[in-house]
């Protein structure tokens, strides 16, 4: 609309600013001309800056060929009329009120237009905002939906549409519930039900896992998490719920399982000692043979180290092999002497480190096979060949010397008769007598090694024996100088047992007391019944020189005797032999310099 401007005041400067500005597009004017009687009012100096037509007189303004309006911004009511008088027909006139009018509405509706434009960017940021997060939830692999405050379906996932077989627009709306609702095995609408109350009730994350069998009988598991959002009421407004097909994983871990318990049925199934240890040496693994021979459980090895389990010599030797083995890390094969628990135990052991998938030593694994039995068992083989070599001996030559012996000993003992007490020769007679009496107890232990008879049983009373064979000892010229302490208890049960057996056995133990005491000192007798075990017990003590510490073991072994080159080894092994005939046992407590202790332990009864 082609527009002439009259008045070019500071309003006019405004009102040209407002149409430069893009501001007037209601009023779509085309400035022909900004009248004023002042060359220099501002309306003026701003329309010649732009390179619009100035005009002096409101008559020639109105003379301006294809005017159309004429804007009144003087406020002089003189010109205002003025303008209407001379105003061509057809051109409108807008005085300086309606222009305010159309000024103030021209802001209104920029403001409107304002607000619209901001309301079209928020909506767009708004739209984008909603694509990048639909991207994003795309992007997990999870399945994820989010669910209004009624439990139906606000948003999927590419995911939750693979596996419920729908698309977005219609699964939107519904109630999970109907989604997953099927009339197979994998039905998870009352699984979901009880997971979305539980979420809905207390308000909190909630995890399960499900499992399910598809239709090709493939099992697949799932984890399933149930997320409350709350507005700034803390209500629960939307419920998000993700799904991760967990199905690997599980399987993962039961093969791992199943692993390591096939491992752990192997190592209990392994008859011999297998231990794993970390580098500290705590024990990580022990099978239950180990806590048979270390007599301890296992829950009471496991994180303790070799010194926590045995004696300071037992740990400190273990200590150095697993060292040695870890030092040259590779396979590491040594038998090893242990006490434990107060018994010594041959061990053959093989050691190798233990490495992680990178190659690192992490542990050590030791397998022991346990060889005392063997080696008792080579001893006794051992003993056998002994014994069998004794009878072939003795078969040759206990009829040989049992005539001449009985001779030398007959006429020895007359002769001793004879002689007068004062004659210097009686004690070389007894010398003769007890020698000789040695000689035939010698062939006598070859004769019971060599050729066992058979146990001649009774009932006795082991009292009784103990008194008859302190009657025949207490007459020897060996036992004049020992004195006998005896103290047999009254009330002991009667044993069935050979007499002449268990008579031979006691005057084997009497004998090496008074040989170990130099036939000086004292000799303590004892016995006793335990009813806990229904035995009799008979204990002899002497006060003699003792048995060293390293040689208990092997004193009832044949040929092995505890008085060095005077004994022949027989009489403690003839001991042992007897007894264990009789279903018994023998034990012995000694310390060298301070005498020893033998208790012999029958039972009451072996029918």
């Amino acid at each position: 609309m082609k527009t002439a401007v009259i008045g070019a005041g500071p309003g006019c400067r405004a009102f040209l600013e407002l149409f430069e500005q893009g501001k007037l597009r209601f009023l779509d004017p085309h400035i022909l001309a900004v009248v004023d009687i002042d060359p220099d009012a501002p309306g003026m100096r701003f329309a010649r800056d732009r390179g619009w037509k100035t005009l002096g007189s409101v008559k020639h303004a109105l003379a301006l060929p294809g005017l159309e309006l004429v804007i009144e911004l003087t406020g002089s009511d003189e010109v205002l009329d003025r303008i209407h008088r001379h105003v061509p027909p057809g051109v409108r006139v807008m005085d300086h009120f309606v222009a305010r009018v159309f000024w103030d509405l021209g802001d209104v509706a920029e403001n409107l237009l304002g607000e619209l434009h901001e309301k079209t960017e928020l909506q767009s940021k708004v739209d984008r905002d909603r694509a990048l997060l639909q991207d994003i939830l795309d992007a997990i692999p999870d399945v994820v939906v989010v669910l209004d405050q009624e439990m139906r379906i606000v948003r999927v996932n590419e995911g939750f549409v693979r596996i419920a077989g729908k698309t977005r627009d219609k699964v939107r709306g519904l109630s999970i519930r109907d989604v997953f609702t099927r009339e197979d095995a994998a039905d998870w609408s009352a699984n979901l039900t009880e997971l979305l109350d539980e979420v809905t009730t207390f308000g909190q994350p909630v995890t399960v896992i499900r499992s399910a069998l598809a239709s090709s009988g493939k099992e697949g598991h799932f984890q399933i998490t149930a997320i409350p959002l709350f507005n700034e009421h803390r209500k629960i407004t939307r419920v998000v719920e993700t799904a991760r097909e967990i199905t690997e994983q599980v399987t993962l871990k039961r093969e791992t399982e199943e692993s390591a318990r096939r491992f752990q049925q192997i190592i209990n199934a392994v008859h011999g000692v297998i231990t794993i240890k970390d580098l500290e040496g705590r024990y990580l693994v022990v099978n239950p043979w180990t806590e048979e021979v270390v007599g301890m459980s296992r829950d009471e090895m496991i994180g303790k180290t070799a010194a926590d389990v045995f004696d300071k010599e037992t740990a400190d030797l273990i200590q150095k092999l697993d060292q040695e083995t870890l030092a040259t890390g590779g396979r590491h094969v040594s038998e090893e002497v242990l006490k434990i628990r107060g018994k010594e135990r041959i061990l053959a052991s093989e050691r190798l480190p233990l490495r992680d998938y990178k190659g690192d030593v992490v542990g050590i694994c030791c397998v022991s096979q346990d060889q005392t039995r063997r080696r008792q068992l080579q001893r006794e083989l051992v003993r056998t060949e002994q014994l069998a070599a004794v009878g072939r001996l003795a078969a040759g030559v206990a009829h040989q010397l049992n005539n001449p012996l009985s001779g030398v000993l007959t006429f020895a003992e007359d002769l001793l008769l004879e002689a007068d007490a004062d004659d210097p020769v009686r004690k070389d007679y007894e010398v003769i007598v007890n020698e000789t009496l040695r000689c035939r107890r010698i062939v006598g232990d070859l004769l019971e090694f060599s050729r066992p008879k058979r146990l001649d049983r009774q009932w006795i009373h082991i009292n009784d024996v103990i008194s008859h064979m302190l009657t025949m000892v207490e007459r020897q010229a060996s036992f004049h100088n020992i004195e006998f302490d005896v103290d047999l208890q009254d009330d002991l049960p009667d044993i069935h047992a050979d007499p002449h057996k268990i008579h031979q056995a006691l005057l084997n133990l009497v004998i090496n007391a008074r040989d170990a005491m130099k036939s000086r000192g004292e000799i303590s007798i004892r016995t006793a019944a335990d009813d806990d075990e229904d035995t009799v017990q008979i204990t002899v003590s002497d006060t003699g020189c003792g048995i060293p510490e390293d040689r208990l073991g092997d004193i009832f072994e044949p040929f092995v005797s505890s008085k060095g080159e005077e004994g022949y080894g027989l009489g403690l092994a003839a001991v042992r032999t007897i007894v264990e005939r009789h279903e018994g046992r023998v034990e012995v407590q000694s310390r060298e310099g301070t005498g020893s202790k033998f208790r012999i332990v029958l039972p009451v009864s072996t029918e």
